[in-house]
């Protein structure tokens, strides 16, 4: 299988960044121990149900293969692929939980061999977008921002049971 490199720079706070931490923190203890419970931070993003919440946004049990990285000198965060392996179908639910006072927020993804072939999606509170069109984005982030205060039209939760050991 063909490796894939993410691409993703966000301006935050240490605090802002600790969000994502403590996401891959929480999914990392669940694959060590099945029972394991996210911390009060998360509880307070995710709502009552924060643990079944971040485990259907996250994929589980699939990886979220993600990782983060803060620069306290430049206040930005970076997200990367593991091991050319991240689970593409969380990254922009988990950033409508996480950051939705950073949105719209878009970033690139491309197979590590093709560069030139890159896939850019732009999050927003009510629309996601996907373009190869580098050109495109810097406008239909534009667009994202100007929709305004509408209700949003995403359904953010789980629509379906997780799976247990006995699946």
């Amino acid at each position: 299988m063909s490796s894939i490199t993410l691409s993703l720079e966000l301006a935050c706070s240490r605090d802002e960044a600790a969000r994502f931490a403590a996401v891959e923190l929480f999914l990392a203890e669940v694959a060590q121990d099945a029972s394991a419970e996210p911390p009060a931070e998360l509880d307070a993003l995710f709502g009552a149900k924060a643990r079944e919440t971040i485990l259907g946004l996250a994929g589980h049990p699939q990886p979220l293969g993600i990782t983060c990285r803060y620069d306290r000198d430049t206040s930005v965060m970076t997200l990367v692929a593991i091991d050319g392996r991240p689970n593409l179908g969380a990254l922009p639910v988990l950033l409508l939980w996480l950051y939705p006072e950073k949105l719209p927020i878009a970033y690139a993804v491309h197979v590590t061999e093709r560069p030139e072939l890159a896939v850019w999606t732009m999050v927003g509170l009510n629309r996601i977008e996907i373009t190869q069109h580098e050109g495109e984005v810097a406008a239909r982030l534009e667009a994202l921002r100007t929709i305004g205060e509408v209700p949003r039209r995403l359904d953010l939760l789980p629509t379906r049971p997780l799976p247990t050991s006995e699946d």
